[in-house]
């Protein structure tokens, strides 16, 4: 079960505190989501762009039965390449989403390699520096 917390005006939230932690995994399976659902998207897309495509064929050619199956194909191959053209840009800002996400879990872990080093290299700074000796 979720718990939603609403946060008043004051900046504060109220019900039950949530425990938030950083999970880079989170990020990597949605990520690896976007790209599961992209790769779907192209194939669903040029399905239904045959399906439409046969069905504006049929249509048209409803009163010259000698001309519906050219009508039923031609209808089909564009209507499958629209909905694959259609299909890949949609997978292509899936896959674009994805990437950005991806982009900012390396961007932390880097940041955060960053500051640990900085950290250590500050505290054996304050190590090597001797004791102030106090005027007496």
């Amino acid at each position: 079960m979720r718990r939603f917390l609403l946060c008043e005006p004051s900046g504060r939230f109220k019900g039950t505190p949530m425990a938030l932690r950083y999970d880079p995994s989170v990020i990597q399976e949605h990520a690896e989501d976007l790209y599961s659902r992209a790769s779907r998207l192209v194939v669903l897309y040029g399905f239904m762009g045959i399906v439409v495509g046969a069905a504006i064929g049929f249509i048209l050619s409803a009163s010259a039965d000698d001309l519906r199956p050219v009508a039923l194909t031609g209808g089909a191959i564009i209507g499958v390449l629209i909905g694959v053209s259609m299909g890949r840009s949609r997978a292509f800002a899936l896959e674009l989403q994805a990437q950005m996400a991806l982009c900012q879990v390396a961007i932390e872990a880097n940041t955060r390699r960053a500051a640990e080093a900085a950290e250590a290299d500050a505290g054996q700074r304050q190590e090597a520096q001797p004791p102030l000796q106090q005027a007496g």
